[in-house]
């Protein structure tokens, strides 16, 4: 019985820094028009000056868990195992995905920033990108601005 309700999805997306526009983006696959565009607050998560992943709480209207099970194979995670580069944790539970960019190896501090974005969608609901705001709402730099020197530019 799995009884985290998480699984993990080996999802291929890449993430950049387009520091003309102040955004980290997270494309799913090549850069298309979007049918349909939802704002909502996500969650940055760094630690040692590296973003390690972005948190967002799925809804109906997202239906990211309805996309990853769709498209992926999804496989038990236990809780408080590592989630590699490259795959998505999904919490059936709480309907959390965690897109993991850069594994969390050791128990070391971890800051959870709040950030503006968007999120693409095609015509068939599924996610096409994300884009974070670097800079937060009063426009300091905090960590996340040092992370995103460690993505690679457009």
């Amino acid at each position: 019985m799995n009884d985290t309700h998480s699984l993990t999805y080996t999802v291929p997306f890449r993430a950049i820094w387009l520091q003309q526009q102040d955004l980290i983006e997270i494309r799913f696959r090549p850069a298309s028009p979007a049918d349909e565009r939802i704002k909502l607050d996500v969650d940055a998560i760094v630690g040692n000056y590296r973003l390690l992943g972005v948190q967002i709480v799925d809804n109906k209207r997202l239906g990211i868990g309805r996309w990853l099970r769709q498209n992926y194979t999804g496989t038990p995670h236990p809780q408080g195992d590592p989630s590699p580069s490259g795959e998505a944790v999904y919490n059936e539970a709480a309907q959390v995905v965690y897109f993991s960019l850069w594994p969390r190896l050791s128990a070391g501090e971890a800051v959870y920033l709040s950030r503006k974005a968007e999120i693409d969608l095609d015509g068939a609901g599924n996610p096409t990108r994300i884009r974070m705001r670097v800079l937060g709402r009063r426009r300091k730099e905090d960590e996340l601005t040092a992370a995103a020197g460690f993505l690679p530019e457009r």
